[in-house]
């Protein structure tokens, strides 16, 4: 393999690591809006949508082992804290009761 073939590989590697951590974001900011936390950007309404919220942590969970690989101490650090923080706050919205209004 010559040096242009790996020269394109780790531009591709680099772009697909930056995509992971885009995706993650948008997840993350999914999984906030599901749980009721954070307002729908569109919308501006606050709705709590617990099914849905699983479905984004366990994804954004996924992927987060797949780019912990590829990724520095500090990074990986940060997303194990985002992870955490998600599941912790999902934790505590499935103990409350469902909102009626």
């Amino acid at each position: 393999m010559g040096e242009d073939q790996q020269g394109e590989i780790q531009e591709q590697l680099a772009d697909t690591v930056e995509l992971l951590r885009w995706i993650i974001g948008v997840l993350a900011g999914s999984a906030w809006q599901n749980l009721g936390l954070v307002p729908n950007p569109a919308s501006k309404k606050v709705v709590r949508n617990l099914e849905d919220a699983r479905l984004g942590i366990d994804a954004a969970a996924s992927l987060i082992e797949h780019l912990k690989l590829r990724v520095d101490e500090k990074e990986r650090r940060d997303l194990d804290t985002l992870l955490a923080n998600l599941r912790l706050n999902f934790v505590e919205q499935s103990a409350k009761p469902e909102s009626t209004g």
